[in-house]
């Protein structure tokens, strides 16, 4: 299983990731800002799809309304990223011609292997992504993590790194996924995973993307923007118990990430206000975060914050779950709602990968 690995930015651990400017598109809003206020009034965007469940319902899932009905997987993967580029647009356009964008992006799992249907996916992707960057007159650097659920985590470990020699000058970071696919439900009905009005179990698919707008600080202040929020702890681990394995669920892989940063949370006299987490019904991510909240919340998390799942509204987001989460503590903590500073988001990848990391935001007026 090993020992995670842990990256602190900010205070004694030297300057944090700024976040600049960030968008969210998902089934409740076409921006972070809708997201949170729908998922405030406790709106969910499930509906009915074209898709049949194997006792002849409609399979149900939160989709993006905006997406032509028609199309499937990548090809709603690729509209979706070229109108979150858009949506960033002017911060984008501010950084001036030429500069040096890493493009790193968490992308579902099924994306990871050799077959010439994930090789293809990743080159529509990679077509899309930096035409969008490029047509913005910046010079684009492509970084594809397909990972899953905890890929945002893996996605920022790289982005730091890439920042913080002088690779890039700027990193828009983030994540898309859909379950709007004909092979997805397929897989979903053959696993007996799929929601079905009549298995509890089953998942609610969901499809969305989030980007984060990523300088390092001395660029922010030279730029005068202001920041909204800071990338202050990545950790990401490993759980050798999944689906379909023998192996007991001891609950390490995603305990041993988030009490590293609960114990540098209490060190400097801070707490954990918003815990966010992409779990879903299915038994074992159940039976996981039973395990790793306590540990976890100890002596970190006050019986005031608060612990909630993107699920309940948005469905099962997959690689787009870590990323939405972090503009959701964004816009929230902005405008008071929930109170507080620090958010944690974390997310469990089907495969066993596992990530957890720590958003600041200071108080004030929305952005």
């Amino acid at each position: 299983m090993g020992e995670p690995t842990v990256r602190h930015l900010g205070g004694r651990h030297g300057a944090p990731l700024c976040v600049v400017a960030h968008a969210a598109r998902n089934g409740l809003g076409a921006s972070a800002y809708q997201t949170w206020a729908f998922r405030r009034a406790d709106l969910t965007a499930f509906r009915a799809t074209p898709f049949r469940c194997e006792n002849g319902q409609c399979a149900t899932m939160a989709q993006v309304r905006f997406l032509e009905p028609r199309t499937q997987g990548t090809a709603r993967l690729s509209a979706l990223l070229g109108r979150l580029v858009q949506d960033l647009k002017a911060p984008l356009g501010g950084l001036g011609a030429g500069a040096r964008v890493a493009l790193a992006l968490a992308l579902p799992e099924r994306l990871s292997g050799k077959e010439r249907a994930a090789r293809q996916a990743l080159a529509e992707l990679e077509h899309a992504g930096t035409d969008a960057l490029g047509a913005l007159g910046l010079a684009p650097l492509f970084h594809p993590i397909a990972r899953g659920h905890a890929g945002f985590a893996f996605a920022l470990l790289e982005a730091h790194a890439a920042l913080a020699k002088g690779a890039v000058d700027a990193a828009v970071v983030g994540g898309l996924d859909t379950g709007y696919d004909a092979d997805v439900v397929e897989a979903r009905i053959v696993g007996k995973t799929l929601f079905d009005g009549e298995n509890p179990r089953g998942v609610i698919a969901g499809e969305g993307g989030a980007l984060l707008l990523l300088l390092r600080r001395d660029v922010a202040k030279s730029l005068r923007w202001p920041v909204h929020g800071t990338i202050e702890s990545i950790a990401v681990g490993r759980e050798p118990a999944t689906a379909g394995s023998e192996v007991g669920c001891l609950g390490l892989g995603l305990s041993r990430p988030a009490r590293a940063i609960a114990d540098r949370l209490v060190e400097e006299g801070r707490q954990i206000d918003w815990w966010l987490t992409d779990l879903t019904p299915e038994p074992l991510r159940v039976q996981e975060l039973q395990l790793a909240w306590p540990r976890v919340a100890a002596g970190a998390m006050p019986p005031e914050a608060r612990f909630e799942l993107l699920y309940e509204h948005l469905g099962d987001l997959g690689a787009a779950a870590m990323p939405t989460g972090v503009t959701l503590a964004i816009e929230g903590f902005r405008r008071g709602d929930p109170a507080g500073q620090c958010c944690v988001v974390t997310g469990s990848s089907d495969g066993g990968d596992r990530g957890v990391v720590l958003v600041a935001v200071e108080p004030g007026p929305p952005r």
